[in-house]
This record gives C-alpha cells, sequence and structure tokens, in this order.
C-alpha cells in the first residue's frame, strides 16, 4: 500500500476528516506537492504536508546541512553536515505517513520539475527564483505558497490562478433555526421566535422544511434573502403562498465563489496583506518593506546580516 491511495483510511484520517469533510480529505489524497527548501521551516511544512495525507511530495534541495540548521531543522542531526538536506531527512519524513510517495531531487527548479505538480511551496528561496518559478506556475496553472520565516516574522504569498473555486468561503456548518411566522407580501418577512438569531447577510440563501399550511416554502427552493433585523429577513413575493400556520426550520445554503489571485511580481508592487495580529495592523507594510530589503541584501552579500 506505500505511496497508494486508493481510499482514505478513516481510521487514520479521522481528526481531519471530522474537521474538513471527506470531499476534502478526498481531494487532497489527489494532490502532487512540491516543497523546496528543506531548513526549519520547509521541514515543519513537509511534515504537516505529509501528514494531511496528499498523493504525493518532492522535496526539493541544492543546499547541504551546516551546523546553523541543527538550531530549527528537527530530522537533521551530526552526522547529515555536508550531506543534502532532503536526502538527509527523506526517510524519516516518509516513515510519518506510508500512504504518502515521497522523494527527492537536488536539481535546480526548472518548467519540468513544475509541470505536473498540483502546488509548489517555496521557503528559503532568492527573490529571483521566487519570481521566475511564481512566472512558470501561473503559465501551467499549479499553485503556488511562498512561505518565510525571519526570526519572530514571518510572510505567506498565495496565488491560486484568476478563477479559484472556494466551496466553502468560511468553514462554519450551515445555519439553521426554527420560523415563528412568516407574512404574505410582496416581500414575505420570516420572523425568527425570541432572542434567536440568524446571522445571515445580504444575498444568503436559505431552504425551509417542515412548515404547516405555507408548504409552498417546503419545495426544494433556495430563497435569497434581505435582512431586516438580527431576528427577521425577507425572502421576496409570498402573496401566491398559502396562509402560513405553524412550525418549519430555516437552513442556509453554502455557496461557494470564485477568488481572484494575483502573481507574485504585481503582488510586490500593489500587495493586498491580512494582518492576522490585528494589533499591528499599522506595521504590516513596514515589515513587507524589511522582507524585500532583506532579499536585496543577501542577493548583494550572499547572506544575511549577522550582529
Amino acid at each position: 500500500m506505500e505511496g497508494k491511495h486508493n481510499y482514505l483510511d478513516e481510521e487514520l484520517y479521522s481528526r481531519q476528516l471530522y474537521v474538513l469533510g471527506h470531499d476534502a480529505s478526498s481531494r487532497m489524497a489527489t494532490a502532487y506537492v512540491l516543497i523546496s527548501g528543506l531548513g526549519g521551516l520547509g521541514v515543519e511544512i513537509a511534515k504537516n504536508v505529509i501528514l494531511s495525507g496528499v498523493k504525493s511530495v518532492t522535496l526539493q534541495d541544492t543546499k547541504t546541512t551546516t551546523i546553523h540548521d541543527l538550531s530549527s531543522q528537527f530530522f537533521l542531526t551530526h552526522d547529515d553536515l555536508g550531506r543534502n538536506r532532503a536526502q538527509s531527512c527523506c526517510g524519516r519524513l516518509a516513515e510519518l505517513n506510508h500512504y504518502v510517495q515521497v522523494t527527492t531531487t537536488t536539481r535546480p527548479l526548472d518548467d519540468h520539475l513544475l509541470r505536473g505538480c498540483s502546488v509548489v511551496v517555496l521557503t528559503d528561496s532568492a527573490l529571483e527564483e521566487q519570481l521566475y518559478v511564481s512566472s512558470v506556475c501561473r503559465s501551467l496553472g499549479v499553485a503556488l505558497v511562498v512561505a518565510s520565516s525571519r526570526g519572530l516574522f514571518g510572510s505567506v504569498f498565495c496565488d491560486f490562478g484568476e478563477n479559484f473555486q472556494v466551496l466553502d468561503p468560511n468553514g462554519r456548518d450551515p445555519a439553521s433555526f426554527l420560523v415563528e411566522s412568516v407574512s404574505r407580501e410582496k416581500e414575505g418577512v420570516v420572523t425568527l421566535p425570541k432572542k434567536t438569531f440568524h446571522g445571515l447577510n445580504n444575498g444568503d440563501l436559505v431552504t425551509f422544511s417542515g412548515a404547516q399550511g405555507m408548504t409552498q416554502l417546503n419545495l426544494p427552493h433556495q430563497h435569497r434573502i434581505k435582512v431586516l433585523s438580527p431576528s427577521s429577513f425577507s425572502i421576496g413575493d409570498t402573496r401566491g403562498f398559502s396562509e402560513y400556520v405553524g412550525g418549519g426550520v430555516a437552513k442556509q445554503v453554502k455557496v461557494g465563489k470564485t477568488m481572484t489571485f494575483k502573481p507574485l511580481k504585481e503582488s510586490l508592487e500593489d500587495p493586498s496583506i491580512t494582518c492576522v495580529d490585528v494589533v499591528k495592523e499599522d506595521t504590516v507594510g513596514v515589515v513587507h518593506l524589511a522582507f524585500l530589503a532583506l532579499h536585496e541584501y543577501v542577493a548583494l552579500h550572499g547572506d544575511l546580516p549577522r550582529t
């Protein structure tokens, strides 16, 4: 069974299936992932990706192990000094999940190596290489993630193409709630019981079941809503419906959406930055410039600045 994914081992992936669902896990099981750079950040990503149960992981690295790697790369030892980082830790990473095929390559990244990948993850790479890989991945329709970690600061860039389909925009279960009343008018108003809040937004879709009297609500039809208050919303013209008697449950319909990502070159010039720490929102622009400055320094001096 090694390297094969004929089925999902539901016992092995039980917690992941609970969080992501069977559909998402099945999609992951067909993914071919290339991870470039097996330093401290790269090995952490590789560990998590392999444990998640993708189809195949290729570890790419042209660098050899140095004494500095041992402080953050937990799969390297003193015996690996002078050896290629990807080759040194491949066996240990492969042991994490026998369903995932783990291979290595020490050749530089090129069109041939990137072709056929589902996702490419770059770590520990120069800006020039990032721009080249971004251009190739964009032309091949391959998803790209660029991750960097410098001391206490980190950055992640994602390019999933111009038409990336998001099946579940928020990851939450569809909301459902009891119905107290539904009016018959041009903009029929659905009211929920006292102290019940729907949490919906304008344009959301809902379906109904179990409504008495106004049985037209129970048909397999999706109603686009307009929020009137935290406990009420309108669903369009209900004048042709029967009189509402009671009961019924309204349930939100999850709708996917299409997202457009910019290539790396455009994002560097006009970044759309998401800050995960709202307290530090004012500093994200400075951090972005600091990462660019470090890239320029390394290009000039061949290494990061040292105190």
